[in-house]
């Protein structure tokens, strides 16, 4: 049974709470920040730990995060970071979107970063 799984009463089968990620034991769990540059860009914030890859580009860093459980995230948890999820989900990945996305994560007042491109 997967972390996620073992935390059935904040998400679903596809998502994860911004709340339930925030208190998964650190380094269980990798974090992908999957906003698009010009988001990501403008915001200028992350999730502290996230690292960030370009979502359309998944194909090419899908296997730096084989065996691991990731939770990707996008601006609001809809298009982007779906799309993301299901594809690493399609290779097999433990794969698990934030609900909400980096607005769900800010509006739980949980705590954000500087962007950070050395982890890009």
């Amino acid at each position: 049974m997967s972390q996620f799984q073992s935390m059935s009463q904040f998400h679903n089968e596809t998502s994860i709470s911004p709340v339930a990620l925030a208190s998964s034991p650190g380094g269980l769990v990798s974090i992908i920040d999957v906003r698009k540059p010009a988001a990501r860009a403008a915001s200028g914030l992350a999730i502290p730990g996230a690292l960030w890859r370009h979502p359309f580009d998944a194909a090419n860093w899908a296997d730096e995060f084989t065996g691991r459980q990731v939770a990707v995230y996008c601006v609001h948890g809809h298009e982007v970071s779906q799309a993301v999820r299901g594809f690493l989900t399609d290779l097999g990945m433990d794969a698990m979107s934030v609900e909400g996305g980096f607005e769900g994560w800010r509006q739980a007042g949980l705590p954000v970063e500087p962007v950070d491109d050395r982890h890009a």
